[in-house]
């Protein structure tokens, strides 16, 4: 029970970060593992594991990369509320440009993980190879505690923020002429789209490309689709109780014994439909 608590949370909170992220940036190719998001909390995750090595600390990898995440996250929230000097520079951004840095980042950090397992295992260092691919197995229920209290903060903030994304979704200068901040209700999504998908993978490893595939697959359905308040404020609920039943096949059908990540299984997967949506929009362009 307590495990598939832990799944349904981290696929409502990355049913959120993905949604958040395809909605403020209008963009159906958006999510934290296209953003670079990804990269950025695994990069903390080698860290931690670096200063716990060199300085021979003996505490938790889990809470010292959630410590430096959360850090990094008080430093950039005054980003938030930064108003540029140059005019509009923000919604200038291009971001067919942005998703492939993000990409580009994901590759680079993946192979700066392969370096650095490489050189632990060389010199007989531990290693948290099981991160990078997202799984359940290995949950401590003490840490209940912190998902249910980011649960409720997210579920307040969403709630509150909702209206204003929906303002949004039609259209930027339609939201603008309303009086509504646009730039910050963006940059704010993508915030909290950022700090969800640190607490993730913190704990449990990358899910690649859960992020972009949740959204899409609530939108395949009507009650979703008509309305954009349902997608945030109910669909987190759905993807949760999603992620929690795949986990729970994985545990229970094995291969050779052996269970599959679910993290693994959801890169497979994400990768596939990522081509399946670069393709479909590349036609309806011509």
């Amino acid at each position: 029970m307590m495990r598939f608590m832990f799944a349904f949370f981290c696929g409502y909170f990355i049913s959120v970060s993905g949604s958040l992220s395809q909605l403020v940036t209008n963009n159906s190719l958006a999510s934290p593992s296209t953003l670079g998001m990804d990269g950025a909390a695994v990069l903390f995750i080698l860290v931690s594991q670096i200063i716990l090595v060199v300085f021979n600390i003996d505490f938790s990898l889990n809470h010292l990369s959630l410590i430096l995440f959360a850090g990094t996250s008080l430093v950039l929230f005054p980003f938030v509320f930064y108003k540029s000097k140059v005019k509009n520079i923000w919604h200038q951004l291009n971001m067919q440009k942005v998703i492939l840095f993000g990409l580009a980042f994901n590759l680079m950090i993946g192979a700066l993980f392969s370096v650095i397992q490489f050189l632990f295992m060389a010199l007989n260092f531990e290693f948290p190879v099981g991160l990078w691919f997202g799984s359940f197995k290995q949950y401590d229920q003490n840490f209940i505690f912190i998902f249910i209290i980011v649960f409720m903060v997210t579920q307040l903030v969403l709630y509150r923020l909702s209206p204003k994304i929906e303002v949004l979704n039609l259209g930027s200068s339609i939201a603008q002429g309303m009086g509504f901040d646009v730039e910050f209700i963006q940059k704010f999504g993508l915030y909290i789209s950022f700090i969800l998908t640190g607490i993730v993978i913190s704990y449990f490893g990358v899910f690649s490309f859960l992020g972009l595939i949740f959204p899409h697959i609530l939108r395949s359905f009507r009650f979703f689709k008509r309305n954009m308040k349902f997608e945030i404020l109910l669909g987190p609920y759905f993807c949760g109780a999603i992620l929690g039943v795949v986990d729970q096949l994985c545990y229970n059908v094995t291969v050779h014994g052996a269970e599959l990540p679910v993290g693994m299984v959801s890169s497979v997967i994400g990768a596939f439909v990522l081509i399946l949506l670069v393709f479909k929009l590349n036609l309806s362009r011509t």
